[in-house]
C-alpha cells in the first residue's frame, strides 16, 4: 500500500478518535486552561467536555475560561466533590478522567467506575509524591527534575506511570520550573491519550519513594542564592 494513503488514513482515524473521546477534567487555574487549549489543538470539541472545579478569586480566570466556551461545569467542595463527579460519570460515561492541578482525592467508590483515570504530577515518582516537589527537588540539588503523567489509584502518586517528562533544573527558579514541567505535561497530551485509549497498562512502581507533605520546609540553613530560588513563587511566598 502507498505510504502516503497510510499516512493520511491514520490521520483520519486520529482526528475521529480525539472527536469521538469524552473527557471529563477535575482541576483549576492557569495550567488546566492550558491543558484544555490543548485538547481543542487535538481536535476534541467543548461539548465532549465536563469540568469539575472549585470556587475562589484565585479560579476565576479557569471558570470565565469555562463560560466562554460553554463548557459544562460543576463547582464542588472537598466534602461534594466525590458525590458530583461519581454523579457526572454515570451520566457521561467519558473514556477518561484527567486529573490536573486537581485539589482533591478521588475516593475508591469513584475510582470503581468503569472508566479510565489519569494524572499529571509535578515531579518525578516514585521520589517526588505528594507537595512541592519542585521546591525539594532543589533542596536535592537534583540535575534533572519533571513531572509524572500516570494512572490513578488508591494510594497518593503511586498509580502505574505512563510517561514521565524532564528538564534540567539549572538556571531555574522554582516558579519558572513549575510552569516549564506543566508545559512539558501538556505538549505530550496526545501520547497520553492514544496509549491510555489502547490500553497501555503502565509501568508499576517498585519502589516506596518519598512523600512530601504540603508544608513549606525550613530553607533558613541553605545558600542565599538557593534560598532566593526557592522563594521566586510568586504569589504565595513573595
Amino acid at each position: 500500500m502507498n505510504i502516503k494513503l497510510v499516512r493520511i488514513m491514520v490521520k483520519k482515524l486520529i482526528k475521529h478518535l480525539y472527536n469521538m473521546l469524552k473527557i471529563v477534567i477535575a482541576g483549576q487555574g492557569s495550567q488546566t486552561i492550558q491543558l484544555i487549549r490543548q485538547l481543542f489543538s487535538l481536535q476534541v470539541t467543548p461539548h465532549n467536555l465536563k469540568v469539575i472545579t472549585i470556587k475562589g478569586d484565585f479560579n476565576t480566570c479557569f471558570i470565565e475560561f469555562l463560560s466562554y466556551y460553554k463548557i459544562d461545569y460543576y463547582i464542588c467542595k472537598r466534602n461534594t466533590f466525590n458525590k458530583k463527579i461519581h454523579s457526572v460519570i454515570t451520566n457521561f460515561s467519558p473514556n477518561i478522567v484527567i486529573s490536573f492541578s486537581d485539589p482533591f482525592i478521588l475516593s475508591e467508590e469513584t475510582l470503581s467506575l468503569k472508566t479510565k483515570f489519569i494524572n499529571f504530577h509535578p515531579g518525578l515518582l516514585p521520589n517526588y509524591k505528594g507537595n512541592l516537589s519542585t521546591v525539594h527537588s532543589l533542596i536535592n540539588k537534583e540535575v534533572y527534575v519533571g513531572g509524572t503523567w500516570h494512572y490513578i489509584d488508591k494510594g497518593i502518586d503511586t498509580g502505574s506511570i505512563i510517561k514521565m517528562v524532564k528538564t534540567p533544573s539549572k538556571n531555574f527558579n522554582v516558579f519558572t520550573l513549575n510552569h516549564k514541567i506543566f508545559s512539558l505535561g501538556i505538549d505530550c497530551l496526545s501520547e497520553i491519550i492514544e496509549k491510555v485509549n489502547s490500553n497501555f497498562l503502565g509501568v508499576i512502581q517498585k519502589q516506596m519513594g518519598k512523600f512530601y507533605s504540603n508544608k513549606f520546609p525550613d530553607i533558613s540553613d541553605l545558600d542565599f542564592e538557593l534560598q532566593k530560588k526557592l522563594l521566586y513563587f510568586p504569589p504565595k511566598f513573595l
